[in-house]
Parts: structure tokens; sequence; C-alpha cells
């Protein structure tokens, strides 16, 4: 919680099982003055304008990425030192264990105001004398967000369906214009979920596919609907904009549609769900797509994509803070498969284990990983920040039981 003046330190309330809640001092969290979040603001609303605007001169586009990866190093630099690593460090001394450092705090964070656009699980904690690398808050604890204390409640009550329980269901992008996504829904069905539904332009070799993919057809597939799945993976073109209702996954339009009626928004996906209460379990919703864990504005209690499939009774939802490129978020995302089935880990430990991976200098790639996308994984950038750190999890932030396959 940021507080308005830097004479009066923003404050964490860490809120712990069996225990007083305990106010912990943030001296460097206060608005204004958190000049790296500022400037972070500002250079990453100008990105959103330039991608999705008219397309920019090739020395424009590349000096507006600069700046926006500059302050997001920035941005990732302040986070570790004004909240994480004293954060962090005061939930490890109320551990009964101790705080054994072979075993990772798990943490859930409910930023308020603009704090909801900071990629918490990418704060830079000091690094350990000649420790390899950059140390971030993914090292040391399983992470997830939630955008209120009342949606943290509900979904930790919330059970994840296994996923054998209903279809799944994978979209690929029904625009045509995400080659990276066609391979990716395609290998995933191929590698983790060979009798997965397919929505939208699948590549297969036979052509065929189950659905347009469609707002409709995504919508029956949540819970509530009429086909309710366990898992929905959509890989496709999202936007987050500045009124927060409108923000939107685009999706295939009906035939004889007019213009715009292949967004999914996320006013469309709370007004379907307003009728009825979330059940006792949910699916697992994962969003291969830009900005969709993001607020173009009003920030406080932050109404995304993710935030509203949660609302609406998914049990995980993984989102993604801001756009994101094709190649390496394909790889990112068969390698959380990989975790989900193969390692049978829970979505948010399934994140944190692809998100290390991706910053391991030695990493070997999955079983998932094959062809273009095994050949994407050996690019020597994957660990920069504008490739792992995007994607988060809302949702249920428990281990419990692993999604399991039966």
């Amino acid at each position: 919680m940021p507080t308005p003046a830097r004479d009066f330190p923003g404050r964490a309330l860490i809120v712990t099982p069996g225990a007083e809640p305990v106010a912990l001092a943030l001296p460097g969290l206060y608005r204004p003055g958190s000049a790296a979040l500022d400037r972070y603001l500002e250079a990453a609303a100008e990105r959103s304008r330039l991608l999705t605007g008219p397309r920019p001169g090739r020395q424009a586009a590349a000096a507006c990425e600069a700046r926006w990866q500059s302050a997001l190093t920035e941005l990732c630099d302040w986070a570790g030192d004004a909240v994480m690593a004293p954060l962090l460090a005061a939930v490890r001394q109320m551990r009964p264990d101790g705080g054994d450092p072979a075993r990772p705090l798990r943490v859930v964070l409910v930023p308020c105001g603009p704090l909801g656009v900071v990629p918490w699980h990418a704060a830079r904690l000091p690094a350990p004398p000649g420790g390899p690398g950059p140390r971030y808050a993914v090292h040391e604890a399983v992470l997830s967000h939630a955008s209120s204390g009342a949606q943290f409640l509900a979904a930790a009550a919330r059970r994840r369906l296994p996923l054998a329980a209903g279809p799944q269901v994978l979209l690929a992008d029904p625009e045509l214009s995400l080659p990276w996504a066609e391979l990716e829904t395609a290998t995933l069905r191929a590698t983790c979920y060979p009798e997965a539904l397919r929505y939208g332009e699948f590549l297969t070799a036979d052509g065929e596919r189950d659905a347009a993919g469609t707002p409709e057809d995504v919508l029956a597939a949540l819970p509530g609907g009429t086909v309710p799945a366990s898992l929905v993976h959509l890989s496709c073109h999202a936007v987050a904009a500045s009124r927060p209702t409108e923000s939107a996954l685009r999706l295939a339009a009906p035939p004889g549609a007019p213009a715009g009626a292949g967004r999914l928004t996320v006013a469309g996906i709370l007004d379907a769900s307003a009728d009825q209460r979330p059940g006792p379990a949910g699916p697992l919703v994962v969003l291969s797509a830009c900005e969709t864990d993001l607020s173009g504005g009003h920030h406080d209690e932050a109404l995304t994509l993710a935030t509203a499939l949660v609302a609406a009774g998914a049990a995980d939802v993984v989102g993604s803070r801001w756009a994101v490129r094709d190649g390496p978020t394909s790889v990112l995302t068969a390698v959380l498969h990989h975790h989900l089935t193969d390692g049978r880990l829970a979505p948010p430990d399934a994140l944190r284990a692809t998100q290390l991976w991706m910053l391991d200098p030695h990493r070997e790639p999955p079983p998932t990983l094959t062809g273009p996308l095994r050949a994407e994984a050996a690019r020597p950038d994957l660990h920069q920040l504008c490739h792992w750190a995007a994607f988060t999890h809302q949702g249920n932030p428990a281990p419990g039981r692993p999604i399991s396959l039966a």
C-alpha cells in the first residue's frame, strides 16, 4: 500500500495463518515519488500506443522498445529495493521452520493502485556474494496475485478441476496473424493434450477444427457454459483498453457479424457470469496473449481479463503484464504445460518452474519443445526480463493437489 508523501512510509500488511497481521514499513514506497514506477508507466503507455496504432518506422519502434526495456529494468530494481527484499525477509522470519532457504516462500500479493502493473516476481534482489547472475523474487518465492482481498479469499477456496474432468480447449489465433500461435497449439495437442478440442485456425494435417473460436465458443467453455472445460488455452491477440471493461481478446467473428463482434471483453466475461455463482471447482485458463493481466487505467483493484476470469469461476489464470513476442511466449507456454502435465505441478508452481528454466543458462528443452519450438528455445536472450517476466498467476495460490490427468 503506497502512501501520499515521503514522510509517511508505505506499508505491507502481512497476513499469515494463525498469527496477528503485521504492518511492515516500506520507506521507499510512496506516491508521488516512485520515479521508477512513473517512468515505467509512461514508457509502457507509449509502447502500447505504438503497437496498437499505425505501423511506425523501424527506427522509432526500436527507440521506443529500448526506452521501455530500460524503464522495465529500472522498475524491477526499484521493486526489489523498495518492496520485495524487505517483504520477503520479513515473511521468511515469520515462518515456523525458521526460514529454511531450501523451501520457497508462498506469497500472494494484493497491490494497490498503480502497483498493480509491476511484475513483482521479477523484482531484483541482492545477489549473494559469488552467486551466479541476477537474483529475482521468483528465485525466493512462489508468487500469486489477487486484485483484492475478497477475490483472494474466493479463489483460495476454489478447487482445481482435474484435467480429465472436462474437455480441454486449445484455441489458435482466429485472425491468422500469429504463426507461432498455430504452431504452439498444434504442439500442445500433439505432446500434452491429444484429445483436446481445436478452436480457431488450428494447424493440423487434416485441417479440421472443432469450433471457429468465437466469443460464444469460449464463453461456452468457461464455468457455467454449455460445455465447461477443465483447461482453456487461448493463443490469440488481446488488448488492454483505457477503460478496463473494454479490454478484450480478439477472437473469431460469427459469420455475417459486424466488425468488432469477435471481441470478448472483460464486460462480456462478467456479464456472462453475472447470473450465476461460481462453483466450488474451476478450470485452468492460460492466456497466451498480450496484456491479459494489465489494466490500461484505473489500476486500483485491477480489472483485467485474468481477474475477470477468476471472478467468473476459473481456479487459476495465467496472463501477461505487457505485449509479448510470439516466439519466446510459445516456448514459455510449452514449457509451462510440460510442468503441468509431466511434472504434475500446480499452476503457480508450474509458472515459477518455467520462469526459472528461462533464467537458467544451462537449460535443457523438455519433450514438449519439438521442431521450431525447440530451435526457438536455444535463442540466447530468453533470460531477458521482456521475455520471461511478463506472465503472472491469478487465482488459487496453494500447491494443494497437483493438476491431475485422471
